[in-house]
């Protein structure tokens, strides 16, 4: 069994540092509340009283005036960059050719037919939501994926036909 002597010591040392945080606290509350005077400054202090403050200000509000005029309405879609622009008056809205996707995976190209129904799904989201020109985009894309997938389960079936002929 071991005696601690090391006890008295140890309780020495933590008045000790007790006694330090405790004359810290009072400088960290002195720097708080001179910070707290600064704040109060600058929060009375208008932007106008220096001329440089002015000038500064006028200068951002002819950047951002020019910046929102420069600014064109984005797509709100990941796949189309473009503007999104309405239909002219003479003009129909963009078809997403999901009855050529649909036909086509009745194909057996499974990959690609898959992928036509995919991009008329995200063709018809992109008309709904009014981008015309990203609907328009992806419409033709599922629409040549769409004719591939077709063009494609046909020569497999014709293959088939043929090879089964030569069987017989």
């Amino acid at each position: 069994m071991a005696i601690n002597t090391d006890a008295p010591h140890a309780t020495d040392a933590l008045r000790e540092s007790h006694a330090l945080q405790s004359t810290d606290f009072g400088d960290t509350q002195k720097l708080l509340d001179m910070s707290e005077k600064e704040l109060k400054r600058e929060l009375n202090h208008t932007p106008s009283d220096t001329p440089l403050v002015a000038s500064l200000e006028a200068e951002n509000n002819e950047q951002t005036d020019v910046n929102i005029a420069s600014e064109e309405p984005r797509s709100p879609s990941r796949i189309s960059f473009s503007r999104a622009s309405s239909p002219t008056p003479g003009e129909r809205e963009p078809c997403c050719y999901m009855w050529v996707a649909v036909i086509s995976c009745f194909c057996p190209a499974v990959p690609i037919n898959l992928f036509a129904l995919y991009f008329a799904h995200m063709a018809r989201s992109m008309i709904q939501s009014k981008d015309y020109d990203g609907g328009r985009r992806l419409g033709r894309l599922a629409l040549l994926l769409g004719i591939v997938s077709i063009v494609v389960g046909l020569a497999i079936f014709l293959y088939l036909i043929i090879t089964e002929i030569k069987k017989h």
